[in-house]
């Protein structure tokens, strides 16, 4: 059996995947240099590469993606005369991401930035900032879209005292865009976990943010497709005390000419919100599980239905 990995691995993981698959599998790295060589013969693949290998790879009958969103392959017309299985990662950036999004809120509530800010310049500000702390155990917390992000999000506000509530599909279904707009009006942070669809495309915009309170926290870990990115910096530039934390924006990498860089209030975490140093090997233990299964003709977990 060929196994095409596309993400890039160091010695360490490379062994480390290499260790726990049998001999008679054979594991094919990329270096870097994305050559479809490696790729063309893989029975199995692991990563997000371009769609347009697969039609090439007449072997190919599962991909294990490394991410959760499945952005890149949205749309594409899959090969008819054979069953390629897609699993994602579903899940497994819950954890992190979460501690992502509490580590925003709780630098902007206990005013870490101000306090760097003063440290910088060397100013003793205690008296003007120790009044301007908040609690989150006082926050009214309004969580968009609830999956596995959201919920574990949820559970740490939750275990800070704060009162949580949630906006899904079945809300916005039954409810529509004002349904949401009023649950942003009464709201002291707004946290979006949503993906990037045609429906939920520039969702959060104008309406949302005039809704929002002047010193609401905005927290965005979702896709950036979903923010309007202009009305974002509008709210962000006519209300100083307002702050947004974007973990995804719309085009990544951010091009040096957007004006996201240059908003004091917003925070840009460069879609790192899911990582930690052993990331790659936490991925590694799920592709060995996934490919434990199919060796055993288990059905596969996270299984993608396009």
């Amino acid at each position: 059996m060929n196994i095409y990995i596309h993400p890039v691995l160091n010695t360490d993981e490379a062994n480390y995947l290499r260790q726990q698959l049998p001999e008679h599998v054979s594991c094919l790295f990329n270096d870097g240099s994305n050559d479809f060589a490696k790729a063309k013969n893989a029975e199995i693949a692991i990563g997000n590469f371009n769609t347009d290998w697969i039609g090439d790879m007449a072997q190919l009958h599962t991909l294990l993606l490394d991410s959760v969103g499945t952005d890149n392959f949205n749309g594409y017309q899959w090969p008819t005369n054979r069953t390629i299985t897609v699993c994602n990662l579903a899940g497994f950036f819950s954890g992190p991401v979460a501690e992502e999004i509490l580590a925003g809120i709780l630098a902007s509530y206990r005013q870490l930035p101000a306090l760097n800010k003063a440290k910088e310049n060397k100013l003793w500000a205690k008296d003007d900032i120790r009044f301007t702390k908040r609690l989150v155990a006082e926050a009214k917390v309004l969580v968009l879209g609830y999956g596995s992000i959201g919920q574990q999000a949820a559970k740490l506000l939750s275990a800070f005292g704060a009162q949580v509530t949630t906006f899904d599909n079945a809300d916005m279904e039954q409810q529509g865009k004002q349904g949401l707009i009023t649950a942003a009006s009464q709201c002291d942070i707004l946290i979006s976990t949503i993906p990037a669809t045609a429906q939920t495309e520039n969702l959060i915009d104008v309406d949302i943010f005039e809704a929002l309170p002047d010193n609401a926290v905005f927290a965005n870990v979702g896709r950036g497709q979903v923010v309007n990115e202009d009305d974002l910096l509008r709210k962000a530039q006519q209300h100083p005390a307002f702050t947004a934390w974007l973990d995804v924006t719309k085009q990544e990498p951010l091009p040096a000419s957007s004006q996201l860089w240059e908003a004091s209030n917003i925070y840009l975490t460069q879609h790192t919100g899911g990582g930690s140093a052993t990331e790659n090997l936490k991925k590694i233990d799920v592709y060995v599980s996934q490919i434990h299964r199919l060796l055993a003709e288990k059905p596969l977990h996270n299984t993608v239905n396009f």
